[in-house]
């Protein structure tokens, strides 16, 4: 089941690889300074309390599928160093872009597609049923993160964005996290734990609302 799970996986991942949709070709060519700062806080949210809540997850996880979590969330939170965690990397780019640093400023700024995604967490590490969609969420963003935020830096290097590491970071270490969410399924299997049919579902589900949220912050820009 979840060799089948796998091969599913890499089929919707080149799917998704091939073609550049029009909302991410706009960022990357045309997208002005002021529609980058709305597109910005629209997943501020998201940016100010980045992987906190996968946390929650940890104890619903086996010893074995705990490390590699623990892994992926070493880098969100950069190896302990401060500076390097994913979440002031982003207040590095709200400075830069002269926007608020507070989180209430962005609970009542943001449309519905920047509660989207943090919620989508939220629910996956402290409310799912099970925990096998998590891991099917997780090891499918961190594949995608790498070619789906290019046009993040394409932008960044457009408009010379000075802190574009929120978004060249992801792009360059996801590569690995993507190794680390398949020994997360893998580490579940083994032990009983994963049903390949709710990680599959949860894949799914995340790649709707991560593409629905993108669009529609990209049309609110």
């Amino acid at each position: 089941y979840l060799a089948s799970l796998r091969r599913k996986l890499v089929e919707l991942v080149e799917l998704e690889s091939s073609e550049v949709p029009p909302s991410a070709q706009y960022v990357a060519t045309d997208m002005t300074l002021d529609e980058f700062r709305i597109l910005v806080q629209e997943f501020a949210l998201d940016g100010l309390t980045e992987a906190q809540v996968f946390y929650h997850l940890m104890p619903r996880l086996s010893l074995p599928a705990q490390m590699p979590m623990l892994r992926m969330m070493i880098d969100e939170f950069g190896s302990g160093n401060l500076k390097r965690s994913h979440t002031t990397l982003y207040q590095d780019l709200l400075s830069e872009l002269e926007m608020p640093l507070d989180l209430p400023f962005y609970v009542e700024a943001n449309s519905s597609a920047g509660f989207t995604f943090p919620n989508m967490f939220c629910w996956l590490a402290m409310r799912a049923d099970d925990p096998s969609w998590f891991a099917g969420v997780i090891t499918y963003f961190e594949t995608v993160v790498p070619f789906f935020f290019e046009c993040y830096t394409q932008l960044c290097e457009r408009l010379q964005i000075q802190a574009h590491t929120y978004y060249s970071e992801h792009v360059h270490i996801d590569v690995f996290r993507a190794i680390e969410g398949q020994r997360l399924l893998k580490a579940m299997d083994v032990s009983g734990d994963l049903d390949p049919v709710k990680a599959w579902r949860g894949i799914c589900m995340g790649r709707e609302i991560t593409n629905s949220a993108f669009d529609m912050a990209v049309d609110k820009a």
